[in-house]
Parts: C-alpha cells; sequence; structure tokens
C-alpha cells in the first residue's frame, strides 16, 4: 500500500524549482512525481489542499546528547570564554551521561527533530564514562521515531590514552556495524573533537580510520580562537597545515564551525572537497565570531551544534546574522547550505535525499502553508527564510511512513517519553551536579 499526495506546491532545493503536483509514494522511495499521479488499490490520499510540500529536511552538524539540557542546573561558576563553557557546561555534561541518558537524549532530539521536518541528522556524540555501545543508544533513539542517521563518537585525549583508545574502538565498531547493515538509514564517520584536546598521532589513528572505511572525519574546527593559538603554540604550525598533514582534509570530512579560519585555510578546504558546517545559532550563543562562509564558497552545511533541529530557523538566523555582518551573502547561498547538508548525508547513507525525485528517499514533509504571494523558483528563497517556519508543518513522511501526521507523533506515544525524560533527566542532572570541573 502506497500514499499518494495530491495538490501540492512541491518545492525542491536541489535544484530550487516550484512545480504543482502530486507525488505516490511506495517502498520509502518516491515512486512517480506528475500533475496527476496514478492510484493503485489500497493506496492511502492525501490533498495537501494546495500547501507546499518538501523534502526532508538534513541537520548538517547536531549534538543529540544535549537533548536533555533544556533548564539543567546552572555550572559551578560562569564561563568567562570559550575553554571554560566546553569545561564548565558541556564536558561535564557529557561526562554525567549514561546508556539510559543517552538514549533519552537521542528519542527526545528526534521528536524534536521531526516536529521542525527534520528527518536525518549527522550526530557528534560524547560520553565519556559510557563509551562503548554508546552510538548503538543513539540509533536505538533515532530509529524508534523513524529517523535516519549519520553518527560518530567524538575521540579525544582530554580524558586520557584510555578514554582516547575507548573512543577510537567505538568508532571502529559502528562503523563496521554499518558496513555489515548497509540499510540507507544509518552510516558513521570517524568522529574527533578538536585539535586542541587531540595529540597528533590521534589524528592519525582517525585518519587511518577514515580511510580504511572509506568516510571522512567528523571533527571541531577552529570554533575559538584557542583552537588555531594552541596549534601554533604546541605544534609550531598552522592548523590547517596540521590537519592536512595528520590525513584530516578528505574530501568526505566534516569540519564543523570553522569560525577562525582564515581566506586561504578557506580555499584549501574547497580544494580538498571538504565541508565546513555552519550553526549560527551555537556561534552567537557562544559568542566565538562569525565563519569566513563566503569564502568557503559552495561548501558550506548547515547545522544547529545541538540546539534543537529547527533546520527553517538556522537557515533564517543564518540570513540575519549574514547581514548583519555584511558577508555578501545570498538567500539563495543559504539556501544552499541546506543543499549541501542533504547531498552530504545522501553520499554516507546511499541513498537520494533532499529531493522530491523518482527514487529518491520518502523523506517529505508536509505543510499548511499556502503560499498568500507568488511563489517560484527566483523566489523560493523568500518564502523558505521569511514566511515557510515550523509552525506550519503538520505531517512528516520517513521511509515512506507517518511519523508525524496532523501535528501528532506516530511513532511512539510522546507524553509517556516525555514523563521518561523527565526522570531520566532528573537522575541525570543529579549525576552532573557531583561533578565540579
Amino acid at each position: 500500500m502506497g500514499i499518494v499526495l495530491e495538490n501540492a506546491i512541491l518545492i525542491d532545493l536541489d535544484p530550487k524549482q516550484v512545480e504543482i503536483g502530486s507525488l505516490r509514494i511506495d517502498g520509502g522511495r518516491i515512486v512517480e512525481r506528475a500533475s496527476s499521479v496514478s492510484r493503485q488499490p489500497g493506496d492511502e490520499v492525501v490533498d495537501c489542499r494546495g500547501a507546499v510540500v518538501l523534502p526532508g529536511l538534513v541537520n548538517g552538524h547536531t549534538h543529540l546528547y544535549s537533548a536533555l539540557a533544556a533548564g539543567m542546573p546552572p555550572p559551578p561558576q560562569c564561563p568567562s570564554n570559550f575553554e571554560e563553557v566546553l569545561k564548565y557546561v558541556w564536558w561535564r555534561l557529557d561526562r554525567a551521561l549514561d546508556a539510559e541518558s543517552n538514549e533519552m537524549s537521542s528519542r527526545i532530539g528526534a521528536i524534536g527533530a521531526v516536529r521542525c521536518g527534520t528527518t536525518t541528522l549527522i550526530d557528534h556524540h560524547a560520553s565519556p564514562n559510557c563509551i562503548r555501545g554508546s552510538l548503538d543508544h543513539i540509533e536505538k533513539g533515532l530509529a524508534e521515531i523513524g529517523l535516519r542517521g549519520v553518527l560518530c563518537y567524538e575521540t579525544t585525549d582530554r580524558n586520557g590514552p584510555q578514554g582516547r583508545d575507548a573512543g577510537l574502538e567505538e568508532n571502529r565498531r559502528y562503523l563496521e556495524k554499518c558496513t555489515n547493515s548497509q540499510n540507507n538509514k544509518f552510516a558513521g564517520m570517524a568522529g574527533a573533537h578538536a585539535s586542541f584536546t587531540l595529540e597528533g598521532e590521534t589524528l592519525d589513528k582517525l585518519a587511518s580510520l577514515a580511510e580504511g572505511f572509506g568516510v571522512g572525519v567528523h571533527i571541531h574546527v577552529a570554533e575559538d580562537p584557542c583552537d588555531e593559538e594552541q596549534c601554533q603554540a604546541q605544534n609550531q604550525t598552522l592548523l590547517i597545515d596540521w590537519l592536512t598533514g595528520h590525513g584530516i582534509l578528505r574530501s568526505d570530512s566534516i569540519l564543523a564551525h570553522g569560525t577562525h579560519l582564515n581566506e586561504d585555510a578557506a580555499k584549501r578546504i574547497a580544494g580538498a572537497g571538504a565541508m565546513v558546517a555552519h550553526c549560527p545559532r551555537s556561534n552567537m550563543n557562544n559568542a566565538v565570531g562569525y565563519a569566513p562562509i563566503k569564502s568557503f564558497g559552495n561548501h558550506v552545511m548547515l547545522g544547529t551544534d545541538g540546539i534543537g533541529s529547527d533546520m527553517l530557523t538556522e537557515a533564517q538566523t543564518g540570513w540575519f546574522i549574514a547581514c548583519h555582518e555584511h558577508a555578501g551573502l545570498t538567500p539563495s547561498d543559504v539556501l544552499n547550505m541546506m543543499v549541501a547538508s542533504a547531498r552530504r548525508a545522501s553520499a554516507a547513507l546511499d541513498i537520494t535525499l533532499g529531493q522530491l525525485t523518482v527514487n529518491a528517499a520518502a523523506d517529505v514533509v508536509i505543510t499548511d502553508y499556502v503560499p498568500f504571494t507568488p511563489i517560484h523558483s527566483e523566489n523560493l528563497a523568500g518564502h523558505v527564510l521569511f514566511a515557510l517556519g515550523a509552525q506550519y508543518i503538520h505531517s512528516v513522511i520517513g521511509n515512506g511512513k507517518f511519523l508525524m501526521r496532523n501535528r501528532t507523533i506516530t511513532t511512539c506515544d510522546e507524553s509517556a517519553v516525555r514523563r521518561a525524560a523527565s526522570k531520566i533527566s532528573t537522575r541525570l542532572w543529579d549525576r552532573l551536579a557531583k561533578i565540579h570541573s
């Protein structure tokens, strides 16, 4: 039995296109697209009533482990810089995580993502006291809600050799699992924190792991000036040279933030084919500055860095801060970042995401946004950035099945999950309170 979506304004971002038409979905794929599609016996027909339908969105860089952080106790002292934000807030939280809070963070984060029309997450996980199997916990939470994921574990040297080795092994274990399953729903990368918490030997091991499995390295790069400063002080070389020399600058790598890279570094990243994940709301929240987006060309994805998965709001914020910084971007440039996220996830999962084309994944967002001004390919960016928000999303299809219908999550009892999450977060916060630095 398939699903037929009729009387829709079909929006594509890759390439930008607006078309009134219908879709037929079956077997987890889009099988027909036309002004009018054929119905098969048993098909469910949905009248979209002239509203916008778009592909499921992709979050290019996030941290699901922060999903239970809303309202958490304040740090033992007020951070005065970025390194202290990590030390007193996020590194305390990740050390408090256990198996049940990892899984629940993923489940709660997935529910929030569905409500925003995001159906695929490129996640970067850390739980130093619960490393082995942690990516399975993240996968389970996402799978139960019906989302896809590209996952990795944050390898770092800050927790000593044993923690470093456990992080490398968790990445290796999960990559092997994904290689054996190849289900178009989950894939792995080689995960790394940031250069200033990684030794050269560890970077070499990560590059070797990535090479062995044919994947990229997902790493934080120059989010704050401390990354460049410490690299030069400790290694007597520029950060971009350090990463290049250790094999991190791969064509399938994701460099999160890139806030303090110069134009030369940006060109080298683009030349290597790597992608930078731009996270405007997080960068504003941490007051770390604005990335040189223009210099990266079309090698920029859009992510949230764990501030939910509302990609429409992230895109709008990306446009606002670009204007504020006189960055020289166009609205279309911002939409291209969303396209880049979908393309990178598509390559990792070996399935077409971010498109409403025949044989693409049946990850589809149905809205009740009926445009009140003309809409076409030339002004599509204006509608997406200034009118089409998550408040208009009422139903979401993932892999050909409804994940949310008429604003009700269909893959779980959301109220029950939220009640369970409250109890788990209380235990998480109790452990957090005992960690002072």
